[in-house]
């Protein structure tokens, strides 16, 4: 799985343990930032919550820079572990997004397609 982020910006991690194990007390997340590399000093091991009783455990962290990075998550008394990559860029989709719906209704908005000049 890939997931697009924003600098700055909290990202969401959830895992399903094997077999949707309940009840788990040693869900861990590692984090290895854009150089490939384990930051234990900046991005510490997650430990992450489980939602209720589902078997589905989420934590968070927030990158610091651009670029590609990977997650991977398992736990130490029911093993199943997961990974995915997250890229990581200067803007979010739902706020460029937005800017172009902006543009589009400036543009719109224009009586005279010559005023763009």
């Amino acid at each position: 799985m890939q997931v697009i982020a924003e600098v700055g910006k909290t990202v969401d991690i959830t895992y399903h343990a094997a077999k949707h194990a309940t009840g788990l007390t040693d869900v861990k997340a590692k984090i290895y930032d854009e150089t490939r590399a384990l930051d234990p000093v900046n991005f510490p091991d997650v430990t992450l919550t489980e939602i209720g009783a589902t078997g589905i455990y989420y934590g968070s962290f927030t990158p610091d820079v651009v670029g590609t990075w990977t997650v991977t998550v398992d736990s130490a008394t029911k093993p199943g572990p997961d990974e995915f990559t997250i890229q990581v860029g200067n803007y979010d989709l739902d706020s460029l997004g937005s800017t172009l719906d902006e543009v589009k209704t400036v543009v719109d908005d224009l009586s005279d397609p010559s005023e763009l000049i």
